[in-house]
């Protein structure tokens, strides 16, 4: 069996995935002259051409896509091999990336259950509210809002229930009940999503408010806390407010809920689930949509 060099090939995966010899350049800390005479050397190797070199950048041959997926997928394996011999004496660690909204109000008050399900894993959660390159980054899953197309990711709904406004009761004493005549212009709450309280009122042809007016918060919980507080209403997925539902430090309008395309999305490379312990940590918090 004829192996080519292991560096080549880690150079060609690394190329062939940014489309771009200057990003795997960067990945990899190297110069780009360096990228291309790996890749060059490969090409020689093989006794074919990869890629096709056009004016605007680089083009995967039909060669080169089939031998990409092949690297991918090799590459994968042995990194995750290296990991569990690597890791053999210490914790397993899963790295999660989610904005910091969705972190709060979603993923934690869940995670406890998950450690003591596995008392030998650790997760660590990254939160921010760009999109992390999962594989420069080293990160195993991001959880992402949007219509759920991310190329080259497997992509997975994870929370898509429609958007409900809530309040505090204290608004509403001595009444017990919120109605949509209640939210003013003044009284919204805005999170990063600030076009949400424009498509509801148009929904529920709430004309009089003025979705320009109100406080806007750089993240969803935030806006959340804000309303626990008794400064407005804020619109959110009951999904991420039920424990204050529950608890009645929120209750939410009467009215019908506002449709949305966007959700929730799990993303993480498809050649992440051939290690056991992310493959586990996929498979809990996708029942987790289930688990209320």
């Amino acid at each position: 069996m004829r192996l080519p060099p292991l560096i080549a090939v880690r150079f060609f995966e690394a190329t062939a995935r940014h489309a771009s010899v200057r990003r795997a350049a960067q990945e990899l800390h190297v110069t780009p002259g360096a990228v291309s005479q790996q890749v060059r050397k490969l090409e020689e190797f093989l006794g074919c051409a990869l890629f096709e070199r056009q004016a605007r950048g680089l083009a995967l041959t039909a060669a080169g896509r089939d031998y990409q997926r092949a690297c991918a997928e090799g590459l994968a394996v042995i990194g995750h091999a290296t990991s569990r011999i690597a890791s053999t004496n210490r914790r397993q660690v899963v790295l999660v990336s989610c904005t910091p909204g969705f972190a709060v109000q979603w993923l934690v008050p869940r995670l406890h259950g998950f450690l003591q399900q596995h008392p030998g894993m650790d997760v660590h959660v990254g939160s921010t509210n760009r999109a992390v390159d999962l594989a420069a980054e080293g990160v195993h899953f991001a959880v992402r809002h949007g219509q759920g197309i991310y190329p080259g990711l497997q992509s997975e709904v994870l929370v898509a229930d429609d958007l409900v406004p809530v309040c505090s009761p204290r608004l509403l004493a001595p009444r017990r009940t919120a109605r949509v005549a209640d939210i003013t212009s003044a009284r919204l709450l805005h999170d990063e999503h600030r076009g949400d309280w424009r498509l509801w009122c148009e929904a529920h042809g709430a004309a009089g408010l003025d979705c320009e007016d109100g406080i806007v918060f750089a993240h969803s919980n935030a806006a959340i806390e804000a309303a626990v507080a008794g400064r407005g209403f804020a619109l959110v997925r009951r999904a991420l407010v039920q424990q204050e539902l529950a608890a009645r430090e929120l209750v939410s309008v009467h009215c019908k809920p506002l449709a949305t395309p966007l959700a929730y999305h799990l993303v993480y490379r498809p050649e992440a689930l051939i290690d056991p312990a992310l493959r586990c940590f996929r498979e809990w918090i996708m029942a987790q949509r289930s688990a209320g």
